[in-house]
This record gives C-alpha cells, structure tokens and sequence, in this order.
C-alpha cells in the first residue's frame, strides 16, 4: 500500500476529497477535523490496515505522512 492510496482512504474517512490532500497536510488544523474524526480515522486503520491506532497516536502524529509512518510500521510488526 502506497501513502497516496493510504490518503485516499484517509479523505473518505473524513468526508474529504483526497486531492485537497498531501503527505504534508496537517490534518489537525482542517477545518473539518474534530473528534469524530479521529474515530473514523481509528476505525479506517482497522477495517483497511488491520492497524490499532490509538488516540494518543493521532495526537502524536502532526501531518498525513506521519501518521502513515505509524500505520506502515504496525503493518510490518
């Protein structure tokens, strides 16, 4: 799995359209993000990844990319 197909299942966990997206994106400062979100983000990484994120990741995590990073290596774990 790639980071843009990871950004696409980010977008629709969001209600967003993945072409207002990059790597770069600070997701926490989207006008659209509130805590429902980082449900549907947590919930998007176990239903897609097979991935448990937990909120305080989210929390740690500042852009897209990095948030991926943290996916990608549970992934490999």
């Amino acid at each position: 799995m790639t980071i843009q197909a990871f950004i696409e299942k980010f977008a629709f966990a969001i209600e967003l359209d993945a072409a207002t997206l990059s790597p770069e994106t600070e997701y926490k400062e989207l006008p659209e993000w509130d805590s429902l979100n980082t449900l549907s983000v947590i919930a998007m990484a176990d239903a897609d990844f097979g991935v448990t994120l937990t909120g305080q990741a989210i929390t740690d995590a500042r852009t897209i990319a990095d948030l991926w990073a943290v996916v990608s290596a549970k992934r490999k774990a």
